[in-house]
């Protein structure tokens, strides 16, 4: 098992390879969002020859229209004449520009909410994708059940920070602002935006690519790590979108020793309080089809 952690700028990834953590995924904003380090190819050059044994891995989760395709073409060309250890993508028309230019860097899938089930692999494999990013909502025994079945596949989980929840193009709070005649500049700020069906607020967030939501607590599956490795869980990430480079470091710290102690169950769950102050949920990881309610009716739940 190893750790891959999107770092919070270029500082911050040569403190994580200084750190030793296996991977760290970085990008340039034009070709993804949600990304805390915004790197040129300059700068990714530099990188890739201070790496040590860290694994540098390529952002690109955009989705693209037709205009966008020559640069996106030219960028990936870029990219395949560099010592990448992987592009992280979310639209297939990078996977089809590396088919049509027999670029060969590893091809890791993650569409945030869609690889559901084992069923889906054998179509990614088959597509030149050597890992896929599993959805967030899926529960323990969804897990195990995909790794039972994950073949050659490799598969990765989210385990820290703010979870994805939507995204629209829309420039929501831009829109909102103008009709309710609003002075202050909201966008690049993060708001939270409150329903009367949840306990917590989410974190509502615009930029350049649209309006973001995300959840107002963090992963933190450390307690259960154990368990995913012995799933069959190949990678797990840190997702830092939105967060520090201080508690990007401090809780690298805490899931690499987790990963090194990894078949001491005891010890990994001692770990927990050492991670920084936060909200933390286990996300769906225990839920049950019980826990479920209807959001119009919340007396009743699924038997």
């Amino acid at each position: 098992m190893e750790l891959l952690v999107n770092p919070a700028s270029y500082a911050n990834a040569l403190e994580l390879i200084q750190l030793g953590v296996h991977q760290i995924f970085l990008g340039d904003n034009q070709f993804c969002t949600r990304n805390n380090c915004h790197v040129t190819l300059a700068e990714i050059s530099e990188i890739l020859n201070l790496k040590k044994n860290t694994k540098v891995l390529i952002l690109i989760n955009r989705f693209f229209f037709e205009p966008d395709l020559p640069a996106l073409d030219e960028y990936l060309n870029k990219l395949s004449q560099m010592k990448i250890d992987g592009i992280i993508f979310s639209d297939f028309a990078v996977n089809q520009i590396c088919y049509e230019r027999k670029i060969k860097h590893k091809l890791i899938y993650n569409p945030e909410t869609l690889v559901t089930n084992y069923e889906q692999l054998p179509f990614y494999w088959d597509n030149n994708i050597q890992e896929v990013c599993l959805a967030r909502e899926l529960t323990h025994r969804e897990i195990k059940d995909i790794g039972i079945h994950k073949n050659q596949m490799m598969i990765q989980i989210q385990v820290a920070g703010y979870a994805y929840m939507m995204h629209s193009r829309w420039k929501l709070i831009s829109n909102f602002q103008q009709t309710q005649n609003i002075k202050e500049n909201l966008s690049q700020t993060k708001l939270y935006l409150r329903e009367i069906s949840r306990q917590e607020p989410s974190i509502i967030f615009e930029n350049d690519d649209g309006t973001h939501i995300l959840t107002n607590y963090s992963l933190n599956l450390l307690d259960v790590l154990p368990d995913l490795y012995t799933y069959g869980v190949d990678t797990v990430r840190v997702d830092s979108f939105l967060h520090n480079a201080n508690w990007i470091m401090a809780t690298t710290k805490v899931y690499l020793e987790a990963i090194q102690h990894i078949n001491n169950r005891s010890y990994v769950q001692t770990l927990v309080k050492k991670l920084p102050n936060d909200k933390y949920s286990h996300g769906f990881y225990h839920m049950n089809k019980a826990d479920l309610v209807y959001l119009n009716q919340t007396e009743n739940v699924y038997e």
